[in-house]
């Protein structure tokens, strides 16, 4: 029995050896037209020589280096836009790949079946957790960027637009959460600082629902305008807004409000 397991060792150690030989050739094969072939072709060689590794030394003393590998993959297929569904297919093209290797190196130096098994059961070990490192970072990275493309596109809808020396319009469009809230309070306060305004005009125009929540953050901005010394003046309250504010019991008396944006240029600075 210890010579069986003996030879079964040495075996394990040959097809890890060969398959690490055999790297380039294997990653080569994988290659598709069209893609960034430097780049694939240098993950494709360090995740066979992983496998190989895995084989060698053992999954525990791996793992490590499979788990930055797969972080890094997953970040890189997120900034050049790639599908997660066709990386984990490429996956399994990867592992189909590896197993024919091991079939063929096995043929070829006639190595017994278990030796076959237990280099196959290291190398799917080590590619899953690769498949879990890459899926994590991957879906980790597109968060993040649909974050930063989210903070970015409010930094844009809420623009503060200067129409005279002192004077600007903030419009405001679309729906207004406790996020939005406290971005459009934010830069309201910044812009008006940094282009000394002495109005603000708030136009609301856009904004079709207006709950008590709302009506709060923007009693919030108009007042701590007021502690800046600007003037803030709400216009653009539509018909049916207003109908829900009465309802809702809404008290804007304390604030100047104009129906239309001409209107409330017309009354303050025109």
């Amino acid at each position: 029995m210890p010579i069986q397991k003996s030879i079964i060792d040495q075996e394990v150690q040959l097809i890890g050896k060969q398959l690490e030989s055999r790297k380039l050739d294997i990653a080569k094969s994988l290659l598709k037209p069209g893609a960034d072939n430097a780049e694939a072709l240098r993950l494709h060689t360090e995740l066979v020589q992983l496998c190989a590794d895995t084989i060698l030394i053992g999954i525990e003393e791996t793992i490590p280096n499979v788990t930055k590998w797969g972080r890094e993959t997953g970040e890189l297929a997120v900034s050049y836009g790639s599908e997660l569904d066709d990386s984990l297919k490429t996956t399994s093209e990867f592992r189909q790949a590896i197993w024919d290797v091991i079939e063929l190196i096995t043929v070829e130096a006639n190595h017994t079946v278990q030796s076959v098994f237990r280099a196959g059961k290291l190398v799917d070990l080590m590619l899953d957790h690769a498949v879990y490192a890459y899926s994590t970072a991957y879906v980790s990275s597109y968060k993040n960027n649909l974050s930063h493309a989210q903070e970015v596109f409010l930094e844009l809808s809420v623009p503060v637009v200067p129409i005279l020396e002192g004077v600007a319009v903030l419009p405001i469009i679309g729906d207004v959460d406790t996020h939005r809230a406290s971005l459009l309070m934010e830069t309201a306060l910044r812009e008006s600082t940094e282009k000394r305004l002495t109005h603000l005009f708030i136009d609301l125009s856009g904004v079709t629902i207006v709950d008590t929540m709302v009506a709060n953050n923007i009693f919030n901005i108009i007042y701590s305008l007021e502690l800046l010394g600007v003037k803030g003046i709400l216009s653009g309250i539509r018909p049916e807004v207003a109908q829900t504010m009465i309802h809702l019991g809404i008290d804007f008396s304390s604030i100047q409000t104009h129906s239309t944006l001409k209107q409330a240029l017309a009354r303050h600075i025109l």
